[in-house]
């Protein structure tokens, strides 16, 4: 990983956008060094600052402010303040050292001058935890050596040993390993606290659950006679509800049928009445009749007139044909005439045969759709027929079984027959023997078996109607069929014959001009087929009225007849269907009152009318063990109902209690175990870090020393974690009451542990000490070193550091200051060596690093107060060359 970019916009000096590129890998295991420089007060660790800022610094004072809109661009004479500051590094990560699926990661944080501020991973928005732990991750922050600032190399040597702890937890890289301990740290605290209220509010609850479980248990003999009565009152009302309902639904389905049957029957009295009122009048049919026959009449003589104007025309033409001497031409023209009249009047009859075919067939489809549904019908009533009389039955019976199915053969085989005289014996036949059968049938099945005879001989009847309608219907179209092949057979012929002569007529048109006579004669011809047209018309129509007519005298009779007929079985249907209503209306009554009994003694009836009662019950003994139920339930009186509310309430409230007492400690076991699994971690590591760290800070000193000794030593935390005692200043916290102490034994850590290990750390460290000694000198502490060999220590340190635990990219803020021109010579090359192994980034004025770099980045500030960049390439400039 390394920093391949990195954007600045409005950020302190750098108003406008500004992008500094930084090489990734100069050479195979090198990745290079860029330098900043220019004069003082251009801006130059403004971009140390950034960098700083970016990866989450929250101290002001380490970033040269006093308060937040400090480091947005406040603006000059000659340019306004701005009113947000951004800053963006661009993190190469094909190595996936951050532990995020992306190539390149951009890390974003903005800040508006109203105080809002963002932090962005890959333009996504995130916590600052967020970027904290990605940071720690790939071995790098914001407060360590990644970015050191100006007077950071000498001010990390005057701090305390705590907080050069801080920096080494960074430098070891457990930094990440201490976050995550922290949090769970954080979380078990939490958890203990939750458990604690958990348990105390069961201690409050469980005496409460106690009393109300001794009420229900009381409770329990009741619910059981409750549960006995309720049985024993639903078996009771199922019995005797449905064999009410059955009579009752009895009554009305035989009503409903016979009341079918009634409106049937007024039906067709009312179609035939008003049959009877449309005959009746007929002197309205004999004015329009009479009318018509006046209009043909009238045709009739102008039709005449013009066949005579026709003649006169074609005897015109014959004379002169025969004073020229062509009688052949006489003959041809009159036979056209005769040829043209046959055939128009072939092609009338064939579109009339047509018609009458289609109508057929449509009739045909209708009839034979009728039939099928006759056959549906007829189906389903033998299976009713049979029905009704299966089931367990006695030996006669069977017999009588055996007869029916005879008799519905023979049904069946009356289909097939066409003479209507025939079958209307057949039918009478049948009717005998089915009443023999219904009488020797019990009074329960005779209603049904009656009502699906008639039925079934009903639906037989009309079902030979179709049959014989069907077959004269295919005989009329078979006949149509063959007339209308005939008729066009003869069309062909005739029109073969009309196109000789009208061949030869058109060979003698030359020598003998007709056209006139011709003219002439086809306006007549016009008229006429007008006048044919609507004389046909007319024929129609008063051959339809002298049908009708006929129709109707016949019809009259017949029709007088049937309303007579009609009126007397409708009488009789009426005194029937009064009858079952009133047997109706008592087994209704009975029934409300059975259901208002319902209500008072057991509840919603709608349970009882689900379901019939099948077995075998005593009804008089049934009602007097209901009564003795219910004086058992009188002697142990009533209950609150709220009681088993409260119950349920509360032991769902003491179980969901329990519940999370399990969940609680299930959670304070997992956090400790990862607690101590990362106090394991971070010792290990920090130890072998450290010890890595401890030899490179004795080679790179003597380097920068030309000798000397130095080495860092751990300072050890005085107090044991066993005998925890306040800190001074601290007061002692008062023991838990009401045995929460106890409580706190049985856990493997308590409160007071866990502010412990928040104070403390897993690596048992209370500080750092560092040791250096000089080439030549016995001074041991670094306080009695001059300023610029403790520069050379801290920076002797640093490298031990970057060597040790290398950070992806190393911002270095002019720590060369206070070096002269040989010992920067040596920081340079350390520098350079160091440079296989992380990114540099140098702000400096020192030539000895200007000459090491790859890219020199140049900061000037125009008369605006805003600073701008000039980049080279070391590498490609001639003056290097």
């Amino acid at each position: 990983m390394y920093l391949e970019k990195l954007e600045i916009q409005g950020f302190k000096s750098f108003a406008n956008k500004n992008k500094l590129v930084f090489p990734g890998m100069i050479t195979k295991d090198r990745r290079g060094i860029t330098a900043v420089v220019g004069p003082n007060g251009s801006g130059k660790s403004n971009i140390a600052d950034a960098v700083r800022w970016a990866l989450g610094e929250q101290s002001m004072k380490t970033l040269r402010g006093k308060k937040s809109e400090d480091i947005i661009f406040s603006g000059s004479d000659r340019k306004g303040r701005l009113g947000m500051a951004e800053v963006s590094l661009f993190l190469n990560n094909e190595d996936r050292k951050a532990p995020i699926d992306y190539s390149e990661v951009i890390l974003t944080r903005r800040l508006f001058r109203d105080g809002e501020s963002e932090y962005l991973i890959n333009q996504s928005r995130v916590r600052l935890s967020d970027v904290q732990m990605l940071l720690a991750k790939a071995k790098f922050g914001q407060k360590t050596y990644s970015v050191i600032g100006q007077g950071m190399v000498e001010g990390f040597l005057n701090t305390s040993l705590t907080e050069r702890k801080e920096f080494f937890d960074e430098a070891t890289g457990v930094k990440q390993f201490q976050i995550k301990r922290d949090d769970s740290l954080g979380k078990l605290q939490t958890s203990y606290e939750n458990l604690n209220q958990v348990e105390m509010l069961l201690g409050e609850i469980e005496p409460r659950l106690k009393s109300l479980t001794r009420q229900v248990n009381k409770l329990e003999k009741r619910e059981k006679i409750e549960a006995e009565l309720k049985g024993l009152q639903l078996n009771y009302y199922r019995k005797v509800w449905h064999e009410i309902n059955d009579k009752f639904n009895e009554f009305n389905n035989r009503f409903l049928d016979l009341e079918k049957t009634k409106l049937a029957k007024e039906k067709k009295l009312e179609q035939s009445n008003n049959e009877l009122e449309r005959i009746e009048k007929k002197d309205k049919k004999s004015l329009e009749f009479e009318k018509w026959q006046k209009s043909l009449l009238d045709l009739q003589g102008e039709k005449e007139e013009i066949v005579k104007q026709i003649a006169r025309l074609d005897a015109q033409l014959e004379v002169k044909l025969e004073t020229r001497g062509k009688f052949d031409l006489s003959w041809l023209n009159n036979k056209k005439e005769d040829l043209a009249k046959e055939i128009e009047k072939i092609k009338e009859e064939v579109l009339s045969l047509e018609k009458n075919i289609k109508y057929s067939r449509d009739d045909f489809t209708a009839v034979e759709n009728e039939k099928n549904q006759i056959d549906k019908k007829l189906n389903e009533a033998n299976s009713g027929l049979l029905k009704l009389s299966s089931g367990p039955e006695s030996g006669g019976k069977a017999k009588l079984n055996e007869t029916l199915k005879k008799l519905l053969l023979k049904l069946e085989e009356a289909g097939e027959e066409t003479d209507l005289e025939k079958l209307k014996e057949i039918i009478k036949k049948i009717k005998s023997e089915f009443k023999e059968v219904i009488e020797r049938l019990g009074e329960e099945d005779k209603g049904g078996i009656e009502r699906l005879r008639e039925e079934i001989v009903k639906l037989t009847k009309t079902k030979e109607e179709l049959i014989i309608k069907i077959s004269e219907n295919n005989l009329r179209i078979s006949a149509r069929t063959e007339r209308a092949k005939l008729l066009r057979e003869r069309e062909n012929q005739l029109s073969k014959d009309l196109e000789e002569i009208l061949g030869k007529l058109k060979q003698s048109q030359s020598e003998f001009d007709s056209r006139e006579i011709d003219r002439e004669k086809e306006g007549f011809k016009e008229k006429l087929s007008g006048i044919e047209a609507r004389a046909k018309e007319i024929n129609g129509k008063l051959t339809s009225l002298n049908a009708e007519e006929e129709e109707a005298r016949n019809r009259l009779f017949a029709l007088q007849k049937n309303i007579n007929e009609l009126q007397n079985e409708i009488n009789d249907l009426n005194r029937k269907l009064n009858d079952l209503k009133i047997n109706s209306t008592r087994y209704e009554t009975r029934l409300e009152d059975l259901e208002v009994e319902i209500r008072n003694n057991f509840g919603s009836p709608k349970e009882v009318r689900q379901e019939k009662f099948s077995g075998a019950l005593d009804l008089d003994a049934a009602k007097e063990k209901m009564e003795q139920l219910k004086r058992q339930l009188e002697l142990i009186g009533g209950i609150d109902p709220e009681t088993t509310k409260e119950y349920g309430e509360t032991k769902e409230r003491f179980d969901f209690l329990s519940g999370q007492v399990k969940d609680l400690t299930n959670g304070i076991k997992s956090l400790e175990k990862i607690i101590q699994e990362l106090d394991l971690t971070i010792k290990e590591r920090f130890d072998k870090e450290f010890k890595v760290i401890s030899g490179k800070f004795e080679e790179y000193f003597k380097i920068l020393f030309n000798g000397g000794a130095a080495k860092i030593i751990k300072v050890m935390e005085e107090e044991e974690k066993e005998d925890i005692k306040p800190a001074p200043g601290e007061a002692e916290e008062e023991a838990p009451a009401d045995g929460l102490a106890e409580k706190e034994e049985k856990s493997g850590l308590d409160l007071k542990k866990i502010k412990f290990l928040k104070k403390h750390n897993a690596t048992g460290l209370a500080g750092i000490e560092i040791a250096a000694t000089p080439p030549g000198k016995k001074i041991k502490s670094v306080a009695m070193l001059s300023g610029g060999e403790r520069a050379l220590t801290a920076i002797a340190l640093i490298c031990a550091i970057i060597s040790a635990n290398p950070s992806p990219f190393v911002v270095l803020d002019e720590v060369d200051a206070a070096l002269d021109e040989s010992n920067s010579e040596r920081l340079a090359k350390i520098l350079d060596d160091l440079s296989h192994k992380t990114q540099f980034i140098v702000i400096t004025h020192n030539r000895a690093s200007m000459r090491r770099a790859n890219i020199l980045y140049g900061v000037t500030m125009g008369e605006d107060g805003v600073s701008k960049l000039l980049s080279i390439k070391l590498e490609e400039s001639e003056l290097v060359k």
